[in-house]
């Protein structure tokens, strides 16, 4: 009986590079959730302060002196309720100016559009590994140059994200 070995043709390989495909793919999937969910909060934030913000500051401008000497009354305030109300409002503007600023700040959209279209390389790498469209050469090409357009997943994943 031989025991001649089968070439295994690049198999090990291809299958080492296709893991580390699906778990870059993985840690983009991973940042694009944690991303939208900031991304989100921001902007809940900034649209729910800035329309409190807007009604307190309504309240006093049109029910006028009798609606807040009442509201004065009735929360047996020392000071008048307008000037309460005035400086709810003003926190609530800043939270939400807070808000809009940090969401501009970190580029959110940008970033969220930048790792979907990583996500989509790498998808479409995969298929190339797996349907041996692309030589292992090429896939690894490629997959290089996809963790160069994406180290900006890895700074911002934290560990402690992994399980999100």
């Amino acid at each position: 009986m031989s025991t001649a070995k089968v070439p295994d043709n690049g198999d090990d390989a291809r299958n080492a590079l296709l893991l580390q495909v699906e778990a870059k793919r993985s840690d983009v999937n991973r940042y694009l959730g944690a991303t939208g969910r900031r991304r989100r909060r921001l902007v809940l934030v900034a649209i729910v302060a800035g329309s409190i913000a807007a009604a307190l500051t309504a309240l006093p401008a049109l029910g006028g002196p009798s609606l807040t000497d009442q509201l004065t009354e009735a929360a047996a305030l020392a000071t008048p309720s307008w000037r309460v109300l005035c400086a709810l409002a003003t926190v609530c503007s800043l939270a939400a100016t807070i808000a809009t600023q940090l969401h501009e700040s970190n580029n959110y959209d940008e970033q969220i559009v930048r790792a979907q279209g990583v996500n989509a390389t790498l998808e479409a790498l995969a298929l190339g590994i797996r349907s041996r469209h692309l030589s292992l050469e090429q896939a690894t090409e490629q997959f290089i140059d996809c963790i160069r357009g994406a180290t900006f997943v890895e700074q911002t994943v934290l560990p402690d994200q992994s399980h999100a």
